[in-house]
């Protein structure tokens, strides 16, 4: 077991020194720089001219489109604002119109119902006035006539009485049967 383990030692020991006298491979990039450099230079220059050519373009013209369809959507909403503001002027102004239309016709309304009103109450007054004139004529006749009744009855009664108790027709008696 000794042997294999001194065999791996001599080899690893073998290895290590022909890699020192090769060099370190992570100090030896140093020769390879002016290489790699001119290849980023070249892959800069082609990716610089392929994004400047095609990329490029194509995103001003869409940064352009952007830019006008924004400033056609501003222009827009201004002049719908506009608009909007004048309509709404326009609105206000008929409805205060409505509003003075509509109270004046409600004031006229007021002063026909009330004028009519007056003019019935005045009729209706006046009808009354005749009505009652007429009841109290009619009223003072049934009056007269009641009392022109009673006072014959009265005066029939009396009569009557009188030659009752008399047994003798009264003068006056006569003389009305007489008329």
């Amino acid at each position: 077991m000794k042997k294999q383990h001194l065999l791996a030692v001599a080899f690893v020991a073998l290895n290590a020194s022909t890699a020192m006298a090769e060099g370190m491979p992570q100090i030896d990039q140093v020769q390879t720089f002016p290489g790699q450099l001119a290849w980023l230079a070249i892959s800069f220059a082609l990716l610089y001219l392929v994004v400047s050519t095609f990329i490029a373009p194509r995103v001003s013209s869409v940064l352009r489109t952007r830019e006008a369809t924004i400033n056609d959507a501003i222009t827009t909403a201004e002049r719908l604002k506009a608009e909007a503001a004048s309509t709404r002027g326009n609105f206000e102004a008929a409805g205060a119109d409505a509003r003075t239309k509509a109270a004046s016709l409600i004031s006229e309304a007021q002063a026909t119902a009330a004028r009519e009103a007056s003019d019935a109450q005045a009729k209706l007054a006046a009808e009354l006035d005749a009505t009652s004139v007429k009841a109290r004529d009619s009223i003072a006749k049934a009056v007269a006539k009641a009392h022109m009744e009673v006072d014959d009855a009265a005066q029939s009664l009396a009569a009557a009485m009188t030659e009752k108790l008399l047994g003798t027709a009264s003068a006056t008696s006569k003389t009305k049967k007489a008329s």
